[in-house]
């Protein structure tokens, strides 16, 4: 049996293959899913979907809860509730909280929440769940889904495989999916917007293959827009930082509800939450104009258009793919349905229909088909080695493999040719990064010890450029030592289907002409002796 996981920034879907139905199912599992209800603008009816909140909560004497059993408990405002974790780990976050005495990481309870879920995921599927399909965002760095990777592999002794979450929506819409048909993806979550163009080619009934044509992504979403909606409450109301970390996480959770009313046809929606410690009452009326005006000023509904845009113009770099040629635009996440956005998305696509009566659901339901299929992808991101540039006089970055790249590769991209800078060198460095093309909008407040604390501005090179090896930039070990006048060593790189960056590297000297000693060294402190093929740099 297949099964599938949606890892979202503030639900998660699990889904399942059922053979006696021939389809995809989304079950529900006691105490950790919750139905959600939502107005589909397409259609206007209401439609149920089932979720599993993202959230784990840790209590006294070391106990957890997950998902539902958080919501349900009323925990999701505690202290001792972690949210939004996917942000976190997609960011690299290396923070913790001190709750009940005990240290707990950020990457730690992602780790657990994850892990809770699978496991609750496999008592519900039974001993038959073999394959196992996780999704991962178009613009997620390659630490991200080595995190998640690790975390699923920990609960999961099955074949695990990874696909993006645009890619999965057009497996999640099959209804309406033509073969040799061009479509856009529109997949607007809580943390993240990720836009695609493919081309689907069904080869039978069961069997369906896509080609990603051009895809682009920004960190904006839900999430976001409460921090906006938070940031406009408390200029109006005058609070100040003690307020907001006093109350912040319940009045995030009042702030998320009214947007979710307004982006439904309400005309309002009300604030309230009152400071037990300070005895303030905190109201605010939002209303449908100020929530638009909101959206209009931060720039929200500029940044979906050149998204949009950008993915359009690299199917049309890569392929000739014109707009005009696609035949229908599949919208899921959470805040595709957010005030503003539908009638956006149908006029920069006029006359093409859009679907969005399953936006929460879709993708984990296309993962779920997508065991056996092959789908072409291509990458958003350049690999770069930094280099020394003469006369600029300073460090640059240049591509090993460029952003457009398909993948998984056959064979490396690139090949150079590495010797050492002085002689008699037992190590030699390469930095290796990978380069975002995101406009990232920085976070304006954050969790801190389960409140909220006010955050400025973030260098933007610290976050669309990520170091792949920043632990051990020499894991090259030369034996027997290097000349400096020699190429010594020859690496390739390119891409393998989890779209992770891989080295090959060999030592092209003899030692006293019965091999050499040369290895390279992981950050877990494994020794690899050469030559390798293959290797993902992210383990560097």
């Amino acid at each position: 049996m297949a099964i599938a996981l949606d890892f979202g920034t503030c639900n998660t879907v699990f889904a399942r293959w059922n053979a006696a139905l021939g389809d995809v199912e989304t079950p529900y599992i006691e105490g950790l899913s919750r139905r959600y209800e939502y107005f589909d603008p397409a259609s206007g009816e209401q439609h149920r979907s089932l979720v599993i909140p993202s959230l784990i909560h840790y209590g006294e004497g070391g106990g957890s809860r997950v998902g539902n059993q958080v919501e349900s408990e009323g925990l999701v405002e505690h202290r001792g509730t972690f949210r939004w974790l996917k942000m976190d780990m997609l960011r690299g976050s290396t923070m913790s909280r001190r709750i009940n005495g005990e240290r707990i990481g950020f990457r730690q309870a992602a780790d657990e929440l994850v892990g809770r879920i699978l496991l609750f995921a496999q008592g519900e599927a039974g001993e038959g769940a073999e394959d196992l399909v996780v999704t991962t965002p178009v613009e997620a760095f390659d630490h991200y889904v080595e995190w998640l990777g690790g975390a699923v592999a920990a609960a999961f002794p099955g074949r695990v495989r990874f696909i993006d979450e645009a890619t999965a929506c057009i497996l999640g819409y099959q209804e309406h999916v033509r073969s040799g048909e061009v479509y856009a993806i529109f997949d607007f979550g809580g943390g993240t917007l990720d836009v695609s163009v493919v081309r689907t080619d069904l080869e039978s009934e069961d069997a369906q293959k896509c080609r990603l044509l051009g895809r682009a992504g920004e960190e904006i979403g839900g999430m976001m827009v409460d921090q906006w909606m938070l940031e406009a409450l408390r200029s109006a109301t005058g609070i100040d930082d003690r307020d907001i970390a006093d109350v912040g996480t319940a009045l995030l959770h009042g702030i998320e509800q009214a947007k979710i009313a307004l982006s439904n046809g309400a005309e309002s929606a009300d604030v309230t939450q009152l400071n037990d410690l300070s005895g303030r009452l905190i109201s605010h009326t939002f209303t449908a104009k100020d929530l638009h005006l909101l959206l209009e000023e931060r720039e929200l509904y500029r940044l979906v258009s050149a998204t949009v845009d950008r993915a359009i113009e690299q199917a049309a770099d890569l392929y000739g793919t014109r707009k005009t040629e696609i035949r229908g635009v599949f919208m899921v996440g959470g805040s595709s349905l957010l005030l503003g956005v539908p009638e956006l998305v149908r006029n920069l696509f006029p006359g093409c229909p859009t679907y969005s009566e399953n936006p929460f659901e879709a993708i984990a339901r296309g993962a779920c088909r997508y065991v056996g299929e092959e789908i072409s992808a291509a990458l958003v991101h350049d690999y770069c080695l930094r280099s020394w540039h003469r006369e600029a006089k300073d460090y640059v970055l240049v591509p090993v493999v460029p952003k457009g790249t398909q993948y998984p590769t056959e064979k490396p991209i690139s090949v150079k040719y590495l010797k050492a800078a002085c002689e008699g060198a037992t190590r030699l460095g390469l930095v290796i990064t990978e380069r975002s093309y995101m406009t990232r909008p920085e976070v304006i407040y954050e969790m801190s010890g389960g409140g909220l604390k006010r955050k400025g501005c973030v260098d933007r090179d610290s976050i669309n450029l990520r170091e792949l090896n920043p632990n051990d930039r020499e894991f090259i070990h030369a034996d027997p030592p290097c000349s400096s006048a020699e190429r010594r060593f020859v690496a390739g790189f390119g891409v393998d289907a989890n779209k992770r960056l891989t080295l090959s590297l060999k030592d092209l000297k003899d030692g006293n002409g019965n091999g050499n000693g040369s290895y390279i060294q992981t950050s877990s402190g494994e020794k690899v002796a050469l030559p390798v093929k293959d290797f993902p740099v992210v383990k560097l």
